[in-house]
């Protein structure tokens, strides 16, 4: 059953946590880079600075308080096309509520008595005769999604953990599924485990032979997770174009650049204008981070599992090719130990390696994000299944680190899907995309918080690899889920087509309150940690 019920939440969590592919999300770096002269200044700082006052977390009191509480779902209220049944075997009570048949009235209202303010644990048994995802409400707030297995025929627990509900009645709201699912009971427990601060982390890298400036870094991550929050912005282009607007509009700039390294894959002209606004976004003092947005190495390159046929099953071999210099690679190919797309695959690896070197050969530490949201599936590097996934990463791992010896690089895993974990020797920071509709409120995200410190056994420094809104700062206080950096995505994410901030999934005053809140970490409380900015 607990296995059930694991597999059960990690699809959830993909469900919810990948829908990038849905909402509007493009790849980065679209501005033509031969406009970017390498004498040019990219970031202009402002000599008159705009002041706020400081931001300090709201949090309210919290009464720790014993409770547990079935809930019959057949005692609920039905709406729309919803009924009571009895024909699945294992229900409890007196039967089951089925008939979500996919209607926007179609959804299961529970309403329940909390006792006291404090976090809760929400567990709906769940069964289903096809694979169904369907999302839960408490009080108007969507905590999540879930993806019934409808291999299995049995009922099975799916839990939300870490949801702080006031004291009072809670209306808990089960949504309209993809397909029709059966609801057994709705089960509620007060929470302990969300207060405790029990992680251990290494503070050394993963690499073995680590930078002192990549040592630096991590262990001033590891020194303000929890307590801090360092913030991140992606650069649509080497103008900074969304970091000038939120200095702008607060007085700071975020700590952390993140950028797109995809411009040297595929055999193309290096895109130097990444490395080099990169490079100056450290000399201001700034941390730089970096993802790949990698164009499967076939004639129909993409990004995209559906766009391409490129398999990366093809490309798995047993050979020990990681350490192999480029020449004995080809020589493999040439005898037919190994296929084209294995060689591609390294190419494209030893290409990024070159444009990293630069920065590694500076001093300059990376946060390095690649194979982002495999167990979406949606793109090629997680679309051939976990198995592949993990062999790619690792040959990643150990070519970057091993035989390019990149000593600046902290790598972050991205996975998205407890199937898709790599080995714990191999990555420093577990990080999660989590994208919301527009208009929603974005809050801690603690259920995914919770869901990702269970997957890393409380190892790992955890973060938001991507958002689609500012996190609230209240919130993760008062839920513990002070994650230790996220990266918020451009476009409509944050501005308007006039280049104003769009206020649709991050409003001015979330950006405001963030960026001057005390327990925020931006570039001007940052910079100065390696003497480049006072």
């Amino acid at each position: 059953m607990k296995k059930i019920i694991t597999a059960a939440v990690i699809m959830s969590m993909a469900a919810l946590f990948t829908a990038c592919e849905e909402i509007s999300q493009e790849p980065l770096n679209k501005t033509d880079s031969s406009a970017y002269a390498p004498t040019e200044e990219v970031t202009e700082y402002v000599e008159e600075t705009v002041s706020f006052t400081e931001y300090v977390a709201k949090v309210p009191e919290i009464n720790t308080t014993e409770a547990s509480m079935t809930i019959e779902a057949e005692d609920c209220k039905l709406n729309g096309s919803l009924y009571t049944d009895e024909q699945r075997k294992g229900f409890s009570g007196n039967g089951y509520v089925t008939g979500f048949y996919g209607g926007s009235a179609d959804y299961l209202v529970i309403p329940a008595d909390i006792p006291s303010s404090q976090h809760y644990n929400i567990t709906v048994c769940v069964a289903a005769d096809s694979n169904v995802t369907s999302s839960v409400n408490v009080n108007d707030r969507n905590i999540g999604e879930f993806v019934i297995d409808g291999e299995d025929e049995r009922f099975v627990r799916v839990t939300f953990y870490g949801v702080y509900m006031d004291e009072g009645e809670a209306l808990i709201q089960i949504n309209q599924g993809s397909d029709n699912f059966e609801i057994d009971y709705i089960e509620i427990n007060n929470n302990d485990n969300i207060y405790e601060n029990d992680f251990e982390i290494q503070t050394e890298p993963v690499a073995p032979e680590a930078s002192n400036e990549t040592k630096k870094l991590l262990k001033y991550l590891n020194d303000n997770f929890g307590k801090k929050i360092i913030t991140g912005q992606y650069a649509s282009n080497y103008k900074n174009t969304e970091l000038e607007l939120i200095y702008k509009k607060t007085g700071k700039y975020p700590a952390i650049r993140f950028g797109d390294i995809g411009g040297y894959a595929q055999g193309s002209i290096p895109d130097e204008s990444e490395i080099k606004a990169a490079k100056d976004w450290n000399e201001k003092g700034g941390i730089v981070g970096f993802m790949w947005y990698w164009n499967s190495p076939s004639s129909d390159s993409s990004i995209y599992a559906k766009d391409t046929k490129f398999s990366l099953k093809s490309a798995m071999t047993d050979e020990d090719i990681s350490q192999m210099g480029i020449a004995e690679i080809q020589d493999l190919y040439k005898q037919g130990k190994i296929t084209k797309e294995c060689l591609k695959l390294v190419e494209d690896i030893d290409a990024v390696s070159e444009g990293f070197s630069e920065l590694a050969e500076e001093g300059i530490p990376i946060l390095w994000r690649p194979l982002h949201e495999s167990g979406g599936g949606w793109y090629w590097w997680g679309a051939d299944g976990e198995e592949a996934y993990q062999w790619l990463y690792d040959l990643m791992y150990d070519r970057m680190t091993g035989y390019h010896k990149l000593d600046n690089l902290i790598w972050i895993w991205n996975g998205q899907s407890e199937d898709y974990m790599v080995d714990s020797s191999k990555y420093d920071i577990a990080a999660i995309d989590i994208y919301m509709g527009p208009n929603m409120v974005y809050g801690s995200r603690s259920e995914q918080y919770q869901w990702l410190k269970q997957v890393t056994d409380s190892g790992k420094i955890l973060a938001i690899g991507e958002c689609s809104s500012i996190p609230g700062i209240d919130e993760m206080i008062r839920d513990n889920s002070l994650w230790s950096f996220f990266g918020l995505w451009y476009g409509d994410y944050l501005t308007s087509s006039s280049g104003d901030t769009a206020d649709v999934y991050t409003t001015e005053e979330d950006l405001i309150k963030m960026y001057n809140a005390e327990n925020s970490i931006t570039l001007e409380s940052y910079a100065g940690v390696y003497g480049h900015r006072n």
